[in-house]
């Protein structure tokens, strides 16, 4: 260091640059910013103001000049860090020192910018700077300065986020060695430049990271009230945000001023940061909704704001805010008790408008009249207002006997018929205001009642699983109705999905989710439920609107990997708009003269099937337990509907030449899954349902083969059972007969020592009788994520020769392999076989010759399936013959259609076309007769998610 110091000490001032001479400087400068300048003097150099060239590179056939620092002389001794903060005067001189360099570098770094934008160049000329400055900090206050001043291009506040950033990881790196520089006083000047200078939000929050602002927080409170003296609120909001202190400040200080001035997005920023301040301003303006009409006029003016324009004068409008801020961030409605009141009045109204025209029936309305005033007093005297204004007596008298309210203060009319009138109880078989309404036909269910299925136990819920185990696979159970009711949102409070409805050909199940609570119960059941549904692919689940049911199904039950849109699901509102718009589709009951726009369900219907949908119970509280029986029927027609829409629409493509298939594969593929995951509601904890998580840590430690495990899984994990197979391991299937027969199964485990693969309420019933380890759960719904969970558990390695040596089909490991030439001749053997009639005067020996008497020529045919093995030697066909003498042995028998084990072969998925890769290996089952080929692309997909390399 000694000699480094004595060989950069030859630096006199010149016009405040530093430059080499003679003499030497004084003994006192430090060393370390000697060695610093020796760094600028060699190596620094600016580039054209056209730019630098690509890669940072400077070169020296470039017209260059040193970038240099102030002059330590030696009237300047080495200073410590309270020289800077002595007093103001001195850090003036200071600054202004630094300032021709500063503007110099940052005119560099803005034609740096212009260019390249963020980039190495950048960030190697600023790290420089910053390493050759005196006071790294004093020098980036200096340069965001002058760099936020240039804001004729536009992009200031882009190029000071650049550099803060880019001084924040620097200075990270190095904080230990410049600690002592970071002064109060450059704190305060920081500081004050984010109350001065227009900033974006993370600029600021970088500048007080960097700058430790938050060190002496009742200093900097007082610099934020000043700003807001000065009227610079968005500021002063920003400020507060960065440095975490918004509980000092109350809503009038900078919030209010700002909703005057139209930054609604400043109060956003601000408030999603402080859940305090979220309850104090809607508060705020709950108890603003109880003043008078000019409340905002004159709190503008107390507050000495101007009202930037009219978005934030009415008291209208502080409903809208306050409503939006409340849902927003699920405030409660007891926080705004007023606006609550109001929304209430207001919903009451629109029932009962509804239920007054016989939209909505009198047991429905009464539900929610109920549920909507609860406990309060004061809403259940509004009620018997509301009703006595509409001139609705009778139902005025009826919930003024229903809440006991003291007849003294009920309105007059109210009053005198309660005192005079014999016939003044309403009673709840009142019949439905409207005469027209009554008299009009609507459509109907088919099914009986007793077809109808309410699932609102454990015991339900595990009858209806072990069904659809059951059932999964037959006709009944390729196509489904969906369907879901809840609670109407009538009120700022969320209401939760209650009922989702499941129609088959032949019965209706409708899950009832305020029963199936604790919902810690029921991870497994709805996980199963999911899989075996939403995620199964063969089944079609049809919908109408499905998009808010949907929705309400994600928040409502947030199962992992929850599919609910694309393959497997059809809107048929979208599936009869299609049909409308590209085919000119008309349906049954449609008249097309007519020039109505038609929306709904219950319009749909209509035009299928001749009658409208009855939606009186629409508007009731699903959440009732028990569902009345109006109700149950009204949700179990809802999905069956559908179907019976569904119909209609085949056949009426059909006829119309329209195809149909095509039509609603293209809906599918269009109504592709929402991605984003949905916004979480205000759920009552009574009806979430938790994520399924069981998944456990594996006992399994040892790696091993795919020979060492053999699995059992049931029916609803066949395709997971392939692919299983297709890696080489050992995979049973449960019959569908014995998927219920819990006692059959765990005998199967321990009899075979396998390993059981299964999910949700399959699971539970075998888990807890076998040993830890023996068996796991599927969490996944995607199959490439399943077969990875089950080799990650178990430990398995697959091999590239594992892949394909098991047949998927019937799980033997028992082929015939054979050349893309040599099956070509199986084929066309198998062929002439098929296509030749039968030889009654040839007949193949006998297996059995306890039936030669009752042989005929009945015995044996050609028939696909059917025929018995067959010897070629017996036919004189001389294609078959040469054929023959092709294939040595073991090939030969192959010949005849029919494997080493008798088993006929399934030669229906090869073509004629398929033989011309003469690389291409077939493998035969010689236990199922089954034909697979290599596929590589399948194999290299496969092989690289198991770590395989092709």
């Amino acid at each position: 260091m000694a000699g480094r110091q004595e060989d950069n000490s030859q630096y006199r001032a010149t016009s405040g640059y530093f430059h080499r001479a003679g003499s030497s400087s004084s003994v006192n400068q430090s060393p370390r910013r000697v060695a610093k300048t020796d760094l600028i003097t060699d190596t620094h150099c600016t580039v054209p103001s056209s730019g630098m060239p690509p890669g940072g590179h400077y070169h020296r056939s470039h017209e260059i000049q040193p970038l240099y620092v102030p002059i330590v002389t030696a009237d300047q001794p080495s200073r410590n860090i309270n020289s800077y903060t002595s007093s103001s005067v001195s850090f003036q001189s200071s600054s202004q020192l630094f300032k021709p360099e500063v503007q110099q570098i940052a005119k560099h770094i803005q034609n740096i910018w212009a260019t390249w934008k963020q980039s190495k160049v950048l960030t190697d000329t600023l790290r420089k700077f910053f390493e050759t400055s005196l006071n790294p900090y004093d020098s980036l206050l200096q340069l965001v300065s002058v760099v936020s001043e240039d804001r004729i291009k536009g992009k200031a506040n882009t190029m000071v986020h650049t550099i803060t950033e880019e001084f924040y990881k620097w200075i990270t790196m190095n904080e230990s060695e410049y600690e002592s520089m970071l002064t109060d006083e450059l704190k305060i000047r920081a500081f004050k430049m984010i109350l001065e200078k227009r900033m974006c939000l993370n600029t600021i929050n970088t500048i007080v990271n960097i700058f430790k602002c938050n060190t002496n927080l009742d200093f900097m409170e007082g610099l934020i009230r000043e700003s807001i003296r000065q009227k610079k609120f968005k500021e002063a909001c920003y400020a507060t945000i960065s440095l975490n202190i918004q509980d000092r400040f109350t809503v009038e200080d900078f919030l209010l001023p700002l909703f005057f001035l139209n930054m609604v997005s400043v109060t956003e920023e601000y408030l999603v940061t402080s859940k305090f301040q979220q309850e104090a301003l809607v508060k705020y303006f709950d108890d603003l909704l109880a003043q008078n009409d000019d409340c905002l006029y004159i709190l503008a003016k107390r507050l000495n704001v101007t009202p930037a324009n009219n978005n934030f004068s009415t008291k209208s409008q502080i409903k809208t805010n306050l409503t939006r801020i409340m849902k927003k961030y699920s405030i409660p409605n007891g926080l705004a008790p007023n606006i609550t009141k109001q929304k209430k009045k207001g919903a009451l109204k629109f029932m009962f408008h509804r239920y007054q025209s016989g939209v909505t029936g009198i047991d429905g309305w009464r539900e929610m009249v109920l549920e909507s005033v609860g406990n309060n007093v004061d809403m259940m005297l509004e009620v018997v207002k509301m009703l006595d204004n509409y001139g609705d007596i009778q139902e005025a008298i009826y919930f003024s006997r229903l809440f006991s309210i003291d007849p003294a203060i009920l309105p007059l009319n109210t009053q005198q018929e309660l005192l005079f009138s014999e016939n003044a109880s309403a009673t709840i078989d009142r019949s439905i205001p409207m005469e027209d309404y009554k008299f009009m036909e609507y459509h109907e269910l088919s099914l009986p009642d007793h077809q109808i299925h309410i699932i609102d136990s454990v015991s339900k819920f595990d009858e209806f699983l072990d069904k659809i185990n059951v059932e999964l696979y037959d006709a009944n159970f390729d196509i489904l109705g969906l369907d879901c009711e809840w609670k109407p949102e009538l009120t700022c409070d969320k209401s939760d999905l209650a009922c989702i409805q499941l129609a088959t050909r032949n019965a209706i199940y409708i899950f009832h989710l305020p029963q199936l609570q604790p919902a810690e119960h029921f991870k497994l059941h709805w996980e199963e439920f999911s899989m075996n549904i939403f995620s199964n692919t063969n089944i079609l689940k049809l919908g109408f609107e499905w998009k808010g049911d949907a929705s309400m199904i994600r928040s409502t039950l947030p199962i992992d990997c929850l599919q609910l849109n694309g393959p497997g699901f059809v809107d048929l509102k979208l599936l009869w708009k299609e049909l409308e718009s590209k085919w000119n589709f008309q349906l049954p009951f449609q008249n097309p003269n007519e020039d109505i726009a038609y929306n709904s369900l219950s319009d749909l219907v209509k035009l299928s099937l001749g009658k409208p949908l009855n939606k009186i119970e629409q508007f009731s509280n699903w959440e009732k337990i028990p569902l009345r029986y109006n109700q149950i029927k009204y949700a179990a027609l809802d999905a069956y509907c559908l179907l019976e829409i569904y119909n209609i629409l085949k056949k009426k493509c059909k006829t119309s030449n329209i195809p149909f298939d095509e039509v609603c594969q293209k809906i599918s593929n269009n109504n592709n899954p929402d991605t984003m995951k949905p916004k979480p509601r205000n759920r009552k904890n009574r009806h979430s349902v938790p994520k399924t998580n069981i998944k456990s840590k594996s006992p399994h430690t040892l790696v091993s083969s795919v020979k060492d495990f053999k699995l059992l899984v049931p029916n609803t994990l066949e395709k997971l059972a392939e692919r299983l197979r297709k890696c080489g391991i050992d995979t049973s299937i449960i019959d569908r007969s014995k998927i219920n027969d819990c006692q059959y199964i765990i005998n199967q485990i321990k009899a075979n020592n396998l390993y059981f693969i299964a999910f949700g309420h399959a699971f539970s019933k075998v888990a807890k009788q076998l040993r830890i380890g023996q068996c796991y759960c599927v969490q996944n719904h995607n199959l490439d994520d399943q077969i990875q969970e089950v080799l990650n558990y178990f430990k398995i390695v697959v091999k590239k020769e594992d892949l394909n040596s098991r047949c998927k089909n019937c799980n033997s490991d028992k082929y015939e392999t054979v050349s893309s030439s040599d099956m070509k001749n199986i084929y066309d053997s198998i062929k002439t076989i098929q296509n030749k009639p039968p030889v009654s005067q040839y007949r193949p020996p006998s297996i059995d010759e306890d039936y030669e008497d009752y042989y005929d020529d009945y015995d044996y045919s050609d028939d696909e399936g059917t025929a018995a093995p067959i010897d070629t030697t017996f036919f004189t066909n001389t294609s078959t013959t040469t054929a023959t003498t092709q294939l040595e042995e073991p090939y030969s028998k192959l010949l005849t259609g029919y494997t080493n084990e008798n088993v006929e072969i399934d030669i229906k998925p090869l073509s004629a076309d398929m033989f011309g890769d003469k690389n291409r290996v077939f493998n035969i089952c010689n236990c199922c007769g089954s034909i697979s080929w290599d596929n590589s692309q399948w194999e290299s997909a496969l092989g690289s998610s198991l770590g395989i390399k092709y």
